[in-house]
């Protein structure tokens, strides 16, 4: 089975908490951090995207200290309050999950 990244809006809100941050960078944290990444450099784009058009997330020009600007995103109101409802719906979805594993391990022993 495919794990399809349904929640990468809510790893990406997550990581912006920590701070403004790159493309590139976020790309990194989630193959570094998530235990299990199904992030690719085109969902992370396209998840970007779709957040900012939502108004969860703001992007700039940084043009500090380097060669040529980069692209800068930041997490807004509307993404802290996008961020609760993400929370919301992981621990709903871990309350069915967890059923299903218990239930599982019933039959299977």
């Amino acid at each position: 089975m495919k794990h399809t990244g349904r929640h990468t809006g809510a790893f990406l809100l997550l990581f912006l908490t920590e701070g403004d941050n790159y493309g590139g960078k976020l790309l990194q944290k989630c193959e570094e951090e998530l235990p299990i990444n199904p992030i690719d450099s085109s969902i992370l784009y396209r998840t970007l995207k779709k957040l900012e058009e939502e108004g969860a997330v703001e992007s700039y020009l940084d043009v500090s200290n380097r060669d040529k600007p980069i692209r800068m995103y930041k997490i807004t109101n509307v993404g802290k309050k996008k961020l609760e409802e993400f929370q919301i719906d992981i621990e709903e979805k871990i309350k069915n999950l967890s059923f299903f594993l218990e239930r599982y391990k019933e039959w299977n022993d």
